[in-house]
């Protein structure tokens, strides 16, 4: 349990430095450009979608792993509330299955990643669940995650 509004900044920030070293956009890597990544975001994009199509606990265990990460990524970014805004998770699921059909070799994390990436400018700001006026926000949504083609 969180005692203070101490401990929940030391928690954001904490949890902004582990997703910033799970993410591909992170600069936190060693002298190879590596960094160490765990549980199914290690996995490569093939056993994912495998996982998808089979159902069952490697399903689930899939699944609980990204809720955790875009979890993390709504503790800790900026601005965020939530990073799926108005996208359903099915839809979210359903980009990154394709998207990881597209790009087999591509490790799970990597996929998460560039998925955070496309829903961003769509994001909920606030707990008020919609985006911020135009004249406020700093960022314009170019397109929904439906439209994004993957590349």
């Amino acid at each position: 349990m969180i005692r203070n509004e101490k401990d929940q900044v030391m928690i954001k920030r904490l949890c902004f430095i582990l997703l910033l070293l799970l993410s591909g956009a992170s600069h936190g890597r060693d002298f190879e450009d590596s960094y160490a990544v765990y549980g199914a975001g290690a996995k490569t994009c093939s056993i994912y979608v495998r996982a998808m199509e089979r159902g069952g606990p490697e399903q689930d265990y899939f699944i609980d792993w990204v809720i955790g990460y875009l979890s993390a990524f709504n503790v800790i970014m900026p601005d965020t509330y939530d990073i799926l805004g108005e996208t359903e998770f099915t839809t979210a699921q359903n980009w990154l299955e394709i998207h990881c059909q597209k790009f087999p070799r591509e490790l799970v994390i990597t996929a998460v990643a560039r998925l955070t990436e496309v829903l961003y400018p769509t994001r909920y700001q606030s707990g008020l669940k919609e985006p911020l006026p135009a004249s406020e926000s700093t960022e314009k949504p170019e397109a929904t995650l439906n439209d994004v083609k993957i590349q």
